[in-house]
């Protein structure tokens, strides 16, 4: 890897910013269409919870639905993202720490992961999006959370609730 990014490779780290983006606005509001702009049609995911590798289009009513129906609310962070071009494709490793919210009658619970995707982009007639990804963790916590914030703050829309995003 080069210490200075090719300038004519400016635009394919821009796609490829903007799909990893675009993945975690998807899986944060519970948002289909922001989640297919970051892959490729049958892409292929591994490591996220089972040992079987799934498509695209398997992986996204599936996470979805768990993400639905187990958290009230989830928040992915991206940092350190390496990106390696060759061709039509790319080497891109992205650091990723995820919150997740759980509401139970004990109180709230805090699910923390910490980890990496190692996607594979592929440019396909100038469109680059993800072509298999490999999740891998480094660490996760499992928290009981104190009481929220008061205040008359307005929460974030997710799975259609209104959301300035998309309105």
């Amino acid at each position: 890897m080069t210490a200075i990014a090719d300038p004519n490779q400016l635009g394919i780290r821009a796609a490829i910013d903007d799909a990893l983006r675009s993945y975690c606005r998807g899986i944060d509001r519970l948002h289909v269409p922001s989640l297919e702009a970051a892959f490729h049609p049958g892409a292929i995911l591994e490591g996220y919870g089972s040992a079987d590798a799934t498509t695209i289009e398997e992986f996204i009513p599936r996470v979805l639905d768990s993400l639905r129906t187990k958290f009230v609310a989830t928040q992915h962070r991206m940092s350190n993202t390496s990106i390696e071009i060759d061709g039509a494709t790319a080497l891109v490793e992205t650091y990723v720490l995820a919150y997740h919210v759980v509401v139970h009658d004990a109180g709230r619970t805090l699910i923390t992961f910490n980890g990496r995707y190692v996607d594979t982009f592929e440019g396909r007639d100038g469109d680059w999006r993800i072509a298999r990804r490999q999740l891998r963790i480094d660490w996760s916590d499992i928290s009981p959370m104190g009481d929220p914030m008061q205040g008359a703050y307005v929460p974030s829309g997710r799975d259609g609730a209104p959301d300035p995003v998309f309105d």
